[in-house]
């Protein structure tokens, strides 16, 4: 392994881009942060005129030794507390095998409907095909380079899943394909980085996750690894055009190490409309 992918696989910081009119709040309970952001019509245009949705985004549950059986119960309790109208999962449901996957079925069970889900790094390096199986199985669609609409509280949704681009499966012009009105969509994209890409389609909401924020949120540091390591979307929105990115710390960890401050565990809430 190479020093650039050692950094971009351990740690990362760095902060994040505020947004007009982009309200987030993070509050701290049970170790898993819960961070809410609030988006007008007029910012993202997903709804008819006057109509409002829930979507709640978890993401990089890593289930294995890396992510505590406390921490995902707090997950799942908050999740079911936030009372969402769509659950989206952003990938990364495995740590490094398939091992886990009896502990993982019985999570993802519990979890609030509807749910959609797309793939990450780890669930390619671990066995996607397995993954995918399961959570459909478990009637949670998987898009992997698809679209589809949803009927999400009497409404339809256009939801766009992209494959995971940091192990290089992602397919931007097959996950857009049948989509007329990319500007409506809402997209899930497991690395950040893809978002360059997806910004040229017109979609102008994208929900990522993968970097963990940094894993260590130590001042100066965490973000000058991450500038050394080619990292430009930690945690946070970001602006890229008419395209607003959203980097989820996500709720586990790959390694065998706590997260702190601004990289701890997150849920995030977005109230659209």
């Amino acid at each position: 392994m190479d020093r650039r992918t050692f950094l971009r696989r351990t740690v990362a910081g760095g902060a994040a881009l505020g947004i007009a009119g982009v309200a987030g709040m993070a509050l701290a309970q049970g170790g898993v942060r819960i961070t809410r952001h609030a988006l007008p019509n007029g910012q993202a245009p997903l709804l008819a005129p006057g109509k409002q949705l829930r979507v709640v985004q978890l993401t990089d549950i890593h289930v294995g030794w890396g992510t505590s059986a406390d921490t995902l119960q707090t997950a799942l309790a908050q999740a079911k507390l936030t009372r969402p109208d769509l659950l989206v999962l952003t990938g990364d449901y495995l740590n490094h095998s398939l091992a886990e996957m009896d502990t993982l079925r019985a999570w993802v069970r519990k979890l609030p409907r509807p749910c959609i889900a797309t793939l990450g790094n780890h669930d390619h390096w671990s066995g996607a095909l397995p993954i995918r199986r399961m959570l459909e199985q478990e009637g949670i669609p998987v898009l992997s380079n698809e679209s589809t609409v949803l009927d999400v509280a009497g409404q339809s949704l256009q939801i766009v899943g992209v494959d995971d681009g940091f192990s290089h499966r992602d397919d931007v012009d097959a996950a857009f394909r049948n989509v007329a009105r990319p500007e409506q969509a809402l997209v899930l994209s497991h690395d950040p980085k893809t978002a360059d890409k997806i910004a040229k389609t017109g979609a102008r909401i994208v929900l990522s996750g993968h970097t963990h924020g940094g894993q260590f949120d130590i001042p100066g540091l965490t973000s000058a690894i991450a500038t050394a390591a080619g990292i430009r979307y930690l945690k946070g929105w970001y602006l890229l055009g008419d395209t607003r990115l959203y980097v989820n710390c996500g709720i586990g960890s790959s390694i065998a190490a706590g997260r702190n401050g601004s990289t701890s565990s997150e849920m995030a809430i977005f109230d659209l409309g």
